[in-house]
C-alpha cells in the first residue's frame, strides 16, 4: 500500500501540472492560429491594395481598345489609300485583330465574363464592318467608310455596349 500512497501523492502534483500545462498549450496554439489569421488577412488586404491601380489600368486599356475599334474613330485612323472596297475592310479587321492581340495580357486583370464581353464586341465590329460592306450599294473604300460613319450615327455600335459593361464592372469594385 506504500506504493499506493506514492503514486496518489504523484497525482497530486501531475495531474495539476498537466492541466496547466494543457491549457497553456491549448490557450497558445489558439493564439498563433489567430496571429497567422490576421498576417493572413492583413496580407491580402495589401495584395489587394497594389493590385487594385494595376486591374484599373487593365480596365483603362480595355476601354481605349474598345473606342479605337469604334467604326467611326477607326475609319478617321485608317484612310483608304485607293478605292477597293474589301481591300479597305481588310485593313480596318487588320487594325482591329493587331489592336486585340496589343491588349491579349489584359485579361488576367479583369473578370473571365468581362474579357467575353470585350472579345465579343471586337468580333461583333468586324462582323459589323463585313456587314456595311457587303452592301451592293457601296462600291469604294470612300463609300465604306462614309458608310461606316453613317450607320455608327444611327445604330448602337458592339463597342458602346462592351464600354457600358466595363463601366458597370468598374463601378461594383470602386
Amino acid at each position: 500500500m506504500d506504493y499506493l500512497g506514492e503514486i496518489i501523492e504523484g497525482l497530486k502534483y501531475a495531474l495539476p501540472a498537466a492541466v496547466t500545462g494543457y491549457t497553456t498549450y491549448y490557450f497558445l496554439n489558439r493564439f498563433y492560429r489567430y496571429e497567422e489569421k490576421k498576417q493572413l488577412l492583413s496580407a491580402k488586404a495589401d495584395l489587394k491594395k497594389h493590385a487594385l491601380p494595376v486591374r484599373l489600368q487593365a480596365y483603362e486599356r480595355l476601354a481605349l481598345f474598345l473606342e479605337r475599334i469604334s467604326p467611326a474613330k477607326l475609319v478617321q485612323n485608317i484612310k483608304p489609300d485607293n478605292e477597293d472596297k474589301h481591300r479597305y475592310e481588310l485593313a480596318l479587321v487588320f487594325q482591329i485583330e493587331s489592336e486585340y492581340e496589343h491588349n491579349l495580357s489584359q485579361q488576367i486583370y479583369v473578370s473571365d465574363k468581362c474579357w467575353k464581353m470585350v472579345t465579343t464586341s471586337k468580333n461583333a465590329t468586324m462582323l459589323f464592318i463585313k456587314q456595311t460592306s457587303e452592301d451592293a450599294q457601296i462600291q469604294s473604300a470612300y463609300d465604306l467608310q462614309k458608310a461606316l460613319i453613317e450607320r455608327s450615327a444611327k445604330e448602337e455600335v458592339p463597342t458602346h455596349i462592351g464600354l457600358a459593361y466595363i463601366r458597370n464592372e468598374v463601378s461594383e469594385f470602386l
